[in-house]
């Protein structure tokens, strides 16, 4: 007996919405049954993934989403499976945290006696007020430039970590897979280290709790009131989206990373080295990665870096993770990114808020954020099988 798989030539024209759609919706039941099985009301578990659509605060994971989703459509769309965006964002946190911790802003000790003398200084931030040994940060640039160079360092820093991998596949064709997954659980390490020693804060708290000190609050992303989301955040997110969109449409560089994911070969008969696209894709992919990295440091209530105690429940919110499906959903069609990364970024506000929801009336039914990633990882499932089952025709022959 003999299994044959042969990909498919071609697709329905409703191939592009309905795997999308089918992936939600049987993704969305499968999850009802599941929390159903554990004791969760179907009626409450709809409530509370609806409540995720109408929350202002779903606008945070959508910007974030739309980023990273970007990011990723685009090494994707080149056949380069970038699943290193955790790392890429971690390197652009640490990045755009030593900007504003050591460039833009420093913190220094004063003496109790000079400390409300310092705190009435334009610029100047109490990090500290210990009667022992307060400690204050100082601006040293104006705050709009820099916040402009955290998101560029952030960007250049996850560029530069989504280069490993692509120069270990373009020149020593290891997979991108394994070495990119692998990279994300050595920035979380270095991460902690570089938080913990290397950038360790002058503050008792920051001594404490093997952190930095916070970040001066005039670097911080401006918050559009009533909503979690920062106004750098849309930014960031429609300017990378009309770019990539523009790249494609318009450019050399645009139209070759598409051939390089349908047809390389074309390249190499036209003499283009196909490995200089390999390490293009990959930088582009992890500074938009990056750049994500530094809005989340950079978020009103976080401007600071601090040890991972679990790497089940990093500081990226595991959205790089996340990100993927918006990607696949997507379809790697940049433009219905936005769309995605919406319904996403939902599904994951309201499965937060009913995991606070059933906690409350059951506490300790699942710990962590077990129930959070539920309809996620479902909706993935079945998108695999869905496109495994239209992609590929499966023939079982007897001899």
């Amino acid at each position: 007996m003999r299994l044959i798989v042969v990909k498919r030539v071609k697709t329905s024209n409703l191939y592009y919405i309905g795997i999308p759609v089918l992936s939600i919706l049987i993704g969305l039941v499968m999850s009802l049954l599941i929390f159903a099985l554990i004791g969760v009301p179907p009626d409450l578990f709809i409530r509370g993934i609806a409540s995720g659509f109408q929350s202002p605060q779903t606008l945070r994971y959508f910007a974030l989403l739309v980023m990273l989703g970007v990011a990723l459509t685009l090494s994707f769309r080149a056949s380069i499976w970038n699943v290193g965006a955790e790392g890429q964002m971690i390197w652009g946190m640490i990045a755009g945290g030593y900007i504003a911790l050591f460039v833009a802003a420093q913190s220094m000790y004063v003496s109790p006696g000079e400390l409300a003398n310092y705190a009435s200084m334009p610029g100047v931030e109490v990090i500290d007020a210990s009667p022992y040994a307060p400690v204050v940060s100082i601006l040293l640039m104006d705050p709009s430039l820099g916040k402009l160079l955290m998101i560029l360092f952030g960007m250049l820093a996850g560029g530069l970590w989504a280069l490993i991998p692509a120069v270990l596949k373009a020149y020593l064709d290891i997979d991108e897979v394994a070495t990119t997954l692998i990279l994300n659980y050595v920035a979380y390490q270095l991460f902690s280290h570089i938080a913990s020693y290397t950038l360790r804060g002058l503050s008792v708290q920051a001594k404490q709790f093997f952190r930095t000190d916070k970040a001066n609050s005039a670097l911080l992303f401006d918050l559009i009131r009533g909503t979690s989301v920062t106004i750098q955040d849309l930014v960031m997110a429609a300017v990378f989206f009309v770019a990539v969109i523009l790249m494609y449409g318009y450019t050399t560089i645009g139209l070759r990373l598409k051939i390089i994911g349908s047809n390389p070969q074309l390249l190499r008969s036209v003499g283009v080295d196909e490995r200089r696209y390999i390490l293009l894709a990959m930088f582009l992919s992890g500074m938009l990665a990056g750049a994500a990295g530094v809005s989340i440091f950079a978020s009103p209530g976080v401007g600071k870096l601090e040890k991972i105690t679990n790497v089940v429940s990093p500081p990226t919110m595991n959205l790089g993770y996340i990100a993927i499906l918006v990607s696949w959903l997507s379809m790697l069609d940049t433009r219905l990114v936005p769309i995605y990364a919406y319904i996403v970024a939902s599904l994951f506000q309201g499965s937060s808020m009913l995991q606070l929801e059933i906690n409350a009336i059951s506490p300790g039914l699942l710990t962590g954020g077990a129930l959070t990633y539920i309809p996620i990882g479902s909706i993935l499932i079945v998108y695999v099988v869905l496109r495994i089952l239209t992609d590929y025709s499966i023939r079982v022959r007897i001899r």
